[in-house]
């Protein structure tokens, strides 16, 4: 039996550290980094064990659109999904932003912030840990490619 950290991963400092794996990603396709919104997708993606399946066999050339078709059940209940983690996420980009490794810039897009972390962020990580950090980068580089705020959630089914 694989011990699960749970606590680590709802921990608002775990889940800035996910955003910065997140907005580094998305930052190495797109300088101006993700808008706010994207980050209520991308991190309860990269945290839920039950898709990690779905991040078998892809790497950053993957991109969401494949990946999506790929793994259809991503959608099932993705709405309760995200709705469900909205505290931990809103905790997370408090504590990106009081702890400077996140910014939270006028066009509300987030950008690294001026406290450095170090370039490998799964150093010294479990190695589930560090998986959800590579799933955050991974997350945050498709979304870069994927367009605007709105085409990501229309991929996602999440917009009428």
């Amino acid at each position: 039996m694989i011990a699960y950290d749970l606590y680590a991963e709802t921990n608002p400092a775990f889940g800035a550290y996910l955003l910065v794996s997140f907005v580094r990603g998305f930052a190495g396709a797109n300088a101006k980094g993700p808008e706010l919104p994207v980050a209520y997708l991308a991190l309860p993606l990269a945290i839920s064990g039950d898709l990690e399946s779905a991040f078998d066999h892809t790497n950053r050339k993957t991109g969401l659109q494949e990946w999506l078709e790929r793994s259809p059940q991503i959608q099932i209940n993705l709405a309760e999904r995200l709705n469900n983690s909205m505290d931990f996420v809103s905790g997370a980009v408090r504590f990106g932003c009081f702890s400077h490794t996140v910014q939270l810039t006028k066009g509300a897009r987030l950008t690294v912030g001026t406290r450095m972390l170090k370039k490998d962020l799964t150093f010294g990580l479990s190695s589930e840990l560090a998986q959800v950090v590579r799933y955050a980068d991974r997350l945050g580089y498709w979304c870069a490619t994927a367009g605007s705020t709105k085409t990501i959630y229309d991929m996602l089914g999440l917009t009428s």
